[in-house]
């Protein structure tokens, strides 16, 4: 019996009130419901309503950010209030299943239909936990009018820098602080993030930001930042500023900025990155994968596992998903009817792309990794050594997962106005929560009318922090607020005191 005659024997059972088997929905109010980020909630919409045509079943969407999937997703789930599917990136799989969050999605013949780097993402210990439906990665976006040919080599690209100085152009934009950004520099001149063992698993051992690798790409964009060639603190407005004011010889973006691209009234190139002499040809950029995957809390498995394999494996869906918003396809048929020289410029400099880790220690990764980028390009740290100490923080923060800190500091754009000597603190004592005992701790803050953003710190460092995005919002008087972090589930909980 295959999945949809399974599902309508199912329904039938509760139309004519016989109690179905353990497990094949025994509740009243079935339903699914879906967490999606902005850009897919459209096209699951309207697949919700065909479902409930045929099944009779209610498909709630709800909108939500993917990093806000990932979090809420550890705290409701178990509760029993959080979603069946939810859209994922391939990436943060590790720590999800680690957790206990999904359930496996049997792909059988369907695996055929998609790109095997793409399940190959989807896969966890030789398990599959999801249907993969889009890559993304980086390119390198050059200007042909000021930079007529492409530069094999990072070494070219600061010959180029110094030239265009002159004239007050800037050779390369980048978006400082950025792991994801700069990680085509760091793979150019054989940098890491973790290294590989025999058996072709990651050794969290060998941090590569410490290789020598690691090493040369931090002091090559120390040297580009102390001749001006880099600016720090710039971000992806930046960027698209001097080039659309034509002052940008090249930088780094992404499908998503596509259209962006497209609107600047610049010509460009979209390339594979620079390697470097001796080391590599091209510099690999990170590649990432988002797909569709079960919550292992939903109350309806097989009712979820019939959306996603039934409804969403499709090469329509595929097809409208990537009408929605154009990146390359994971599913075969749609990737090569891609009639786009953009779309396919991106993955031509993907083509060997390296896909991020997906295994939870990942997580120790951005904070102290961004960290170390910033230090460097605004001149604070010499750069091999900031590349050093990151990699110390990201081995002491693998080696503390799961262990209770020792210290939790609630940091943000307000600390300065509580006592703290600087904004964004984390070893400002004056904002440290106290430990309640089973993995709470509590504090109390008065903040003056304003806007602002917070998170909170662990151990008084920036190697671990949550959640993933900025919080808080406007204050439009002075408030007494209630902090709260849960070690258990790293939520964080804001609540005005009355």
């Amino acid at each position: 019996m295959n999945r949809t005659s399974k599902l309508l024997t199912a329904l039938l059972l509760l139309v004519f009130g016989i109690a179905p088997v353990a497990g094949a929905f025994a509740q009243d109010d079935a339903g699914l419901l879906i967490w999606a980020d902005g850009n897919r909630t459209g096209v699951l919409v309207e697949l919700g309503k065909k479902f409930a045509e045929e099944f009779g079943v209610n498909v709630e969407v709800q909108e939500m950010g993917l990093g806000d999937i990932r979090d809420q997703l550890q705290v409701a789930g178990p509760a029993g209030e959080g979603p069946d599917i939810v859209v994922t990136v391939h990436d943060t799989l590790g720590q999800l299943v680690a957790n206990g969050m999904l359930m496996p999605v049997e792909l059988g013949d369907l695996a055929e239909e998609y790109l095997p780097s793409a399940v190959e993402a989807f896969t966890v210990g030789g398990v599959v936990y999801g249907v993969p439906y889009a890559t993304e990665n980086v390119a390198f976006v050059r200007n042909p009018e000021l930079i007529p040919e492409w530069p094999a080599t990072w070494q070219e690209v600061a010959e180029l820098a110094a030239e265009m100085a002159e004239n007050d152009l800037y050779a390369f934009g980048l978006q400082t602080g950025n792991t994801y950004h700069t990680f085509p520099i760091t793979s150019a001149f054989g940098g890491y993030i973790f290294g590989i063992d025999e058996e072709g698993n990651y050794d969290v051992t060998d941090i590569g930001l410490a290789s020598e690798g690691g090493k040369a790409s931090a002091a090559w964009l120390q040297m580009m930042a102390e001749n001006g060639y880099l600016v720090p603190d710039t971000n992806d407005d930046v960027v698209f500023e001097w080039y659309t004011d034509g002052i940008l010889g090249s930088f780094v973006t992404g499908p998503w900025h596509l259209q962006r691209l497209r609107d600047s009234g610049q010509p460009y190139v979209l390339e594979p990155f620079p390697g470097v002499e001796g080391v590599t040809v091209n510099g690999r950029p990170f590649s990432g994968v988002q797909g569709f995957s079960i919550s292992a809390f939903t109350k309806d498995p097989l009712l979820a596992e019939t959306f996603v394999l039934d409804y969403i494996a499709t090469q329509e869906t595929m097809q409208a998903l990537f009408d929605a918003e154009p990146r390359p396809s994971a599913h075969l048929a749609v990737r090569e009817a891609i009639d786009d020289p953009d779309l396919a410029a991106f993955a031509a400099a993907g083509a060997d792309a390296i896909p991020m880790p997906n295994i939870p220690e990942m997580s120790a990764v951005w904070a102290a990794s961004d960290n170390a980028l910033n230090l460097t390009i605004q001149g604070t740290v010499d750069g091999p050594s900031a590349y050093t100490t990151a990699a110390e923080q990201i081995a002491n923060t693998i080696a503390g997962m799961g262990q209770p800190p020792t210290s939790v500091t609630f940091v943000g754009s307000f600390q300065a106005a509580l006592g703290c000597g600087a904004d964004w603190d984390p070893a400002c004592e004056v904002t440290m929560l106290e430990d309640q005992g089973n993995g709470f701790w509590v504090g109390t803050f008065t903040l003056p009318a304003g806007d602002y953003e917070a998170k909170v710190a662990l151990n008084a460092a920036w190697t671990e922090s949550y959640p993933s995005d900025n919080i808080m919002g406007t204050l439009e008087a002075e408030t007494t607020l209630e902090v709260m972090y849960d070690h258990n589930t790293h939520e964080v909980t804001i609540t005005p005191v009355e």
